[in-house]
């Protein structure tokens, strides 16, 4: 696929949850914890992208594609460094077991079986990406250094979809999965004044005593 129409096919909104551009008021859903808040910052980056993916993909002028790009390479690099980290949590999260309880923070082994299989796919594409990708943003993007003309070339020449493709095909699914463990803690004020707390659930299934 040569350009981003992947990505606008791939849109997943959470409804509800604390945007700081387009939903800032107190009754929407706030992260109540470090994984909360690495998820929305992924959605967040994401939902980014994937308007920059429409512009690129409305623009005409081969140049003024190119320098969408660049900006894309810069989100994407934002993106791996913050995903890395839910990556992380998960990977330590305890798996459920109803004999040895952990706390109430924990995941079936199916579900951690699958986040690492997914997550996996996600370094894959990351180690096979990531470095470009910062060489990009640290030479002509977000830092302009004075290189030889020639590596100046060889960078733009790598500002193209196919660069970043091998991101934009492993994060939806291992976000997909991710989003749905049950690890996140989430808050909000009514438009009453009341406080409202979503946590994570405390399993039945614990053999007591």
């Amino acid at each position: 696929m040569s350009d981003f129409s992947k990505l606008i096919d791939s849109l997943n909104r959470h409804i509800g949850t604390y945007h700081p551009v387009t939903a800032r008021d107190e009754t929407k859903w706030f992260p109540g914890n470090e994984a909360a808040s690495l998820l929305l910052q992924s959605q967040h980056i994401w939902e980014d992208l994937l308007i920059l993916a429409s512009i690129h993909r409305n623009t005409t002028d081969n140049y003024a594609k190119k320098l969408i790009l660049k900006y894309v390479f810069m989100e994407t690099k934002s993106l791996i460094e913050v995903f890395d980290k839910l990556c992380a949590i998960v990977a330590k999260t305890s798996i459920f077991d109803p004999y040895e309880r952990h706390g109430h923070r924990e995941i079936t082994a199916q579900e951690k079986e699958q986040a690492f299989y997914l997550n996996k796919e996600f370094y894959r594409a990351r180690n096979k990406t990531e470095k470009a990708i910062t060489e990009i943003r640290d030479n002509i993007s977000a830092h302009r250094g004075n290189l030889k003309w020639h590596e100046v070339q060889k960078f733009w020449d790598q500002v193209s979809p196919e660069t970043l493709q091998p991101i934009f095909d492993a994060f939806p699914p291992a976000f997909d999965h991710l989003k749905d463990l049950d690890l996140y803690e989430w808050n909000r004020r009514t438009e009453d004044g009341c406080m409202e707390f979503i946590t994570t659930q405390w399993r039945p299934e614990y053999k007591l005593g």
